[in-house]
Protein backbone atom coordinates (compact mmCIF):
# COMPACT_ATOMS: atom_id res chain seq x y z
CA UNK A 1 0.00 0.00 0.00
CA UNK A 2 1.33 3.56 -0.75
CA UNK A 3 0.34 6.09 1.33
CA UNK A 4 0.69 9.75 -0.31
CA UNK A 5 -1.11 12.90 -1.72
CA UNK A 6 -2.29 13.04 -5.23
CA UNK A 7 0.13 14.65 -6.75
CA UNK A 8 2.88 12.83 -4.68
CA UNK A 9 1.10 9.58 -6.03
CA UNK A 10 1.17 10.83 -9.59
CA UNK A 11 5.14 11.66 -9.52
CA UNK A 12 5.89 7.95 -8.65
CA UNK A 13 3.41 6.75 -11.14
CA UNK A 14 4.92 8.55 -13.51
CA UNK A 15 8.64 7.77 -12.27
CA UNK A 16 8.04 4.14 -12.25
CA UNK A 17 5.81 3.79 -15.90
CA UNK A 18 9.02 6.22 -17.53
CA UNK A 19 10.43 4.30 -20.49
CA UNK A 20 7.33 1.29 -20.42
CA UNK A 21 6.03 0.90 -23.99
CA UNK A 22 2.54 1.13 -24.47
CA UNK A 23 2.40 -2.97 -24.25
CA UNK A 24 4.13 -2.29 -20.78
CA UNK A 25 1.82 0.36 -19.42
CA UNK A 26 -1.65 -1.54 -20.55
CA UNK A 27 -0.37 -4.03 -18.15
CA UNK A 28 0.44 -2.04 -15.11
CA UNK A 29 -2.57 -0.40 -15.80
CA UNK A 30 -4.82 -4.02 -15.59
CA UNK A 31 -3.02 -4.52 -12.39
CA UNK A 32 -5.02 -1.36 -11.26
CA UNK A 33 -8.31 -3.43 -12.45
CA UNK A 34 -10.15 -2.57 -9.24
CA UNK A 35 -13.95 -4.46 -10.78
CA UNK A 36 -12.98 -7.57 -8.87
CA UNK A 37 -12.55 -5.84 -5.44
CA UNK A 38 -16.18 -5.17 -4.93
CA UNK A 39 -16.43 -8.90 -4.01
CA UNK A 40 -13.70 -8.14 -1.75
CA UNK A 41 -15.35 -8.49 1.96
CA UNK A 42 -12.01 -6.44 3.55
CA UNK A 43 -12.41 -3.94 0.59
CA UNK A 44 -15.89 -3.37 1.12
CA UNK A 45 -15.91 -3.45 4.78
CA UNK A 46 -13.65 -0.23 4.73
CA UNK A 47 -16.38 1.74 2.85
CA UNK A 48 -18.79 0.56 5.32
CA UNK A 49 -17.10 1.89 7.80
CA UNK A 50 -17.19 5.28 6.64
CA UNK A 51 -20.99 5.43 7.69
CA UNK A 52 -22.50 7.14 4.83
CA UNK A 53 -25.92 6.10 4.56
CA UNK A 54 -26.68 9.04 2.22
CA UNK A 55 -25.23 10.12 -1.02
CA UNK A 56 -22.35 12.50 -0.02
CA UNK A 57 -22.78 14.19 -3.35
CA UNK A 58 -26.90 15.08 -3.48
CA UNK A 59 -27.89 14.05 0.36
CA UNK A 60 -30.89 13.42 -1.85
CA UNK A 61 -30.66 9.28 -2.36
CA UNK A 62 -29.85 6.48 -0.23
CA UNK A 63 -26.47 4.40 -0.28
CA UNK A 64 -27.15 1.52 2.57
CA UNK A 65 -23.74 -0.64 3.19
CA UNK A 66 -25.34 -3.72 4.17
CA UNK A 67 -24.04 -7.71 5.68
CA UNK A 68 -25.48 -10.50 3.81
CA UNK A 69 -26.34 -13.75 5.05
CA UNK A 70 -22.73 -15.35 3.83
CA UNK A 71 -20.83 -12.17 5.61
CA UNK A 72 -20.20 -9.79 2.55
CA UNK A 73 -21.23 -6.87 2.54
CA UNK A 74 -23.18 -5.24 -0.24
CA UNK A 75 -24.03 -1.86 -1.09
CA UNK A 76 -26.69 0.15 -3.29
CA UNK A 77 -24.06 2.60 -3.71
CA UNK A 78 -21.78 3.02 -6.71
CA UNK A 79 -18.11 3.82 -6.00
CA UNK A 80 -17.40 7.16 -7.80
CA UNK A 81 -14.03 7.65 -9.38
CA UNK A 82 -12.91 11.14 -8.33
CA UNK A 83 -10.08 11.32 -10.79
CA UNK A 84 -11.47 9.07 -13.53
CA UNK A 85 -9.98 6.26 -14.18
CA UNK A 86 -9.56 5.81 -17.77
CA UNK A 87 -7.31 9.04 -17.21
CA UNK A 88 -5.81 7.66 -13.40
CA UNK A 89 -5.73 4.08 -13.68
CA UNK A 90 -3.25 3.71 -11.08
CA UNK A 91 -5.56 5.24 -8.35
CA UNK A 92 -8.34 2.98 -9.30
CA UNK A 93 -7.48 1.02 -5.78
CA UNK A 94 -7.18 4.41 -3.86
CA UNK A 95 -9.34 4.99 -1.17
CA UNK A 96 -9.42 8.11 -1.30
CA UNK A 97 -10.34 8.40 -4.64
CA UNK A 98 -13.47 5.82 -4.69
CA UNK A 99 -16.45 7.61 -2.91
CA UNK A 100 -19.55 5.93 -2.56
CA UNK A 101 -22.44 7.80 -3.81
CA UNK A 102 -26.05 6.98 -5.77
CA UNK A 103 -26.07 5.83 -9.17
CA UNK A 104 -28.16 9.30 -10.08
CA UNK A 105 -24.32 11.29 -8.85
CA UNK A 106 -22.11 8.68 -10.68
CA UNK A 107 -24.02 7.61 -13.60
CA UNK A 108 -26.45 10.46 -14.83
CA UNK A 109 -23.85 12.98 -14.56
CA UNK A 110 -21.15 11.60 -15.04
CA UNK A 111 -18.59 12.16 -18.18
CA UNK A 112 -18.48 15.80 -17.92
CA UNK A 113 -14.72 16.44 -18.61
CA UNK A 114 -14.99 20.28 -17.43
CA UNK A 115 -15.13 18.88 -13.04
CA UNK A 116 -12.06 16.92 -13.16
CA UNK A 117 -10.76 17.33 -10.02
CA UNK A 118 -12.75 20.58 -9.59
CA UNK A 119 -16.06 19.67 -7.36
CA UNK A 120 -16.12 19.10 -3.82
CA UNK A 121 -14.24 15.74 -2.05
CA UNK A 122 -16.64 14.68 0.46
CA UNK A 123 -13.44 13.45 2.23
CA UNK A 124 -11.66 16.46 2.40
CA UNK A 125 -13.58 19.32 1.80
CA UNK A 126 -16.62 21.07 3.74
CA UNK A 127 -19.61 21.41 1.24
CA UNK A 128 -21.71 22.41 4.18
CA UNK A 129 -19.99 24.79 5.76
CA UNK A 130 -19.75 26.62 2.20
CA UNK A 131 -23.08 26.33 0.48
CA UNK A 132 -26.20 27.30 2.45
CA UNK A 133 -29.72 26.21 1.13
CA UNK A 134 -32.49 29.29 1.91
CA UNK A 135 -36.42 29.55 1.47
CA UNK A 136 -37.51 32.58 0.09
CA UNK A 137 -41.42 32.71 1.23
CA UNK A 138 -43.30 34.85 -1.78
CA UNK A 139 -46.55 34.66 1.05
CA UNK A 140 -46.62 35.03 4.87
CA UNK A 141 -49.58 34.36 7.48
CA UNK A 142 -48.54 31.53 9.37
CA UNK A 143 -48.98 27.97 9.36
CA UNK A 144 -50.73 27.33 5.76
CA UNK A 145 -50.64 24.78 3.12
CA UNK A 146 -51.29 28.07 0.49
CA UNK A 147 -47.79 28.74 1.48
CA UNK A 148 -45.43 29.71 -1.63
CA UNK A 149 -41.95 29.50 -0.87
CA UNK A 150 -38.81 28.60 -3.35
CA UNK A 151 -35.70 26.49 -2.07
CA UNK A 152 -32.27 28.57 -2.80
CA UNK A 153 -28.56 27.26 -3.19
CA UNK A 154 -25.85 29.38 -2.46
CA UNK A 155 -22.04 29.63 -2.30
CA UNK A 156 -19.27 31.84 -3.39
CA UNK A 157 -16.48 28.63 -3.00
CA UNK A 158 -15.82 27.61 -6.44
CA UNK A 159 -15.57 23.72 -5.84
CA UNK A 160 -18.72 23.76 -4.55
CA UNK A 161 -20.05 25.59 -7.35
CA UNK A 162 -18.69 23.26 -9.35
CA UNK A 163 -20.37 20.24 -7.58
CA UNK A 164 -23.94 22.62 -7.79
CA UNK A 165 -23.48 22.63 -11.44
CA UNK A 166 -22.59 19.17 -11.89
CA UNK A 167 -24.83 17.01 -10.19
CA UNK A 168 -27.73 20.30 -10.89
CA UNK A 169 -28.16 20.47 -7.27
CA UNK A 170 -29.89 23.86 -7.19
CA UNK A 171 -32.57 21.95 -10.10
CA UNK A 172 -33.17 19.07 -8.37
CA UNK A 173 -33.52 20.87 -4.83
CA UNK A 174 -36.30 23.42 -6.46
CA UNK A 175 -38.49 20.48 -6.92
CA UNK A 176 -38.35 19.53 -2.77
CA UNK A 177 -40.29 23.01 -1.98
CA UNK A 178 -43.27 19.83 -0.47
CA UNK A 179 -40.21 19.02 2.08
CA UNK A 180 -38.89 22.48 2.48
CA UNK A 181 -43.42 23.81 2.91
CA UNK A 182 -43.46 21.11 5.85
CA UNK A 183 -40.41 21.85 7.41
CA UNK A 184 -41.27 25.60 7.66
CA UNK A 185 -44.75 24.74 8.91
CA UNK A 186 -43.72 22.41 11.51
CA UNK A 187 -41.26 25.25 12.63
CA UNK A 188 -44.20 27.80 12.97
CA UNK A 189 -45.37 25.29 16.21
CA UNK A 190 -42.45 23.64 17.32
CA UNK A 191 -40.79 27.22 18.44
CA UNK A 192 -37.78 26.80 20.66
CA UNK A 193 -40.06 27.95 23.88
CA UNK A 194 -42.09 24.66 22.33
CA UNK A 195 -39.15 22.35 21.82
CA UNK A 196 -38.23 23.29 25.33
CA UNK A 197 -41.63 22.17 26.75
CA UNK A 198 -41.62 19.12 25.37
CA UNK A 199 -37.95 18.67 26.17
CA UNK A 200 -38.51 19.91 30.26
CA UNK A 201 -42.26 17.51 30.46
CA UNK A 202 -41.27 14.32 28.63
CA UNK A 203 -37.94 13.67 27.33
CA UNK A 204 -36.17 14.95 29.16
CA UNK A 205 -36.56 12.20 32.27
CA UNK A 206 -36.48 9.43 29.15
CA UNK A 207 -32.65 10.25 28.85
CA UNK A 208 -32.56 12.48 25.71
CA UNK A 209 -30.77 15.18 25.15
CA UNK A 210 -32.73 18.55 23.66
CA UNK A 211 -30.81 17.83 20.17
CA UNK A 212 -32.24 14.90 19.84
CA UNK A 213 -36.00 16.02 20.86
CA UNK A 214 -35.34 18.69 17.61
CA UNK A 215 -34.28 15.24 15.46
CA UNK A 216 -37.49 13.78 16.55
CA UNK A 217 -39.63 16.86 16.26
CA UNK A 218 -38.06 17.85 12.50
CA UNK A 219 -37.64 14.20 11.39
CA UNK A 220 -34.09 14.26 10.25
CA UNK A 221 -30.69 14.94 11.75
CA UNK A 222 -29.81 18.29 12.39
CA UNK A 223 -25.87 18.21 13.50
CA UNK A 224 -23.24 18.58 10.92
CA UNK A 225 -21.10 15.35 11.50
CA UNK A 226 -24.92 13.32 11.06
CA UNK A 227 -25.53 14.93 7.30
CA UNK A 228 -24.82 11.71 5.55
CA UNK A 229 -27.31 9.82 7.59
CA UNK A 230 -30.37 10.51 6.28
CA UNK A 231 -31.51 12.17 3.03
CA UNK A 232 -32.22 15.74 2.87
CA UNK A 233 -30.70 16.51 6.25
CA UNK A 234 -28.50 19.43 4.95
CA UNK A 235 -31.68 21.46 3.95
CA UNK A 236 -33.67 20.79 7.21
CA UNK A 237 -30.61 21.86 9.14
CA UNK A 238 -30.23 24.48 7.13
CA UNK A 239 -33.35 25.85 6.89
CA UNK A 240 -34.14 25.83 10.50
CA UNK A 241 -31.01 27.74 11.32
CA UNK A 242 -31.94 30.58 9.04
CA UNK A 243 -35.10 30.26 11.15
CA UNK A 244 -32.95 30.55 14.29
CA UNK A 245 -34.27 27.25 15.29
CA UNK A 246 -30.83 25.33 15.71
Amino acid sequence: MITANINDIETKYLNFCDGFSKIERKEVENAFDYSGYRENKDFMEHFKKLDLKSCPFCNNNYIYFYTKGDGKVNTLATLEHYYPKAKHPHLSLSFFNLIPSCSTCNSKFKGRKKHEGKIVHPYYDDFDTNATFSVNVKSLGGITSDIELEVNLTTSDDKCKASIDRFQLDTIYKKHNDIAKEIWNKAQVYNEDRIQELYDSFYKDLGYSKEEVKNFVFCNYLHTKDIHKRNHSKLTKDILEQLEII
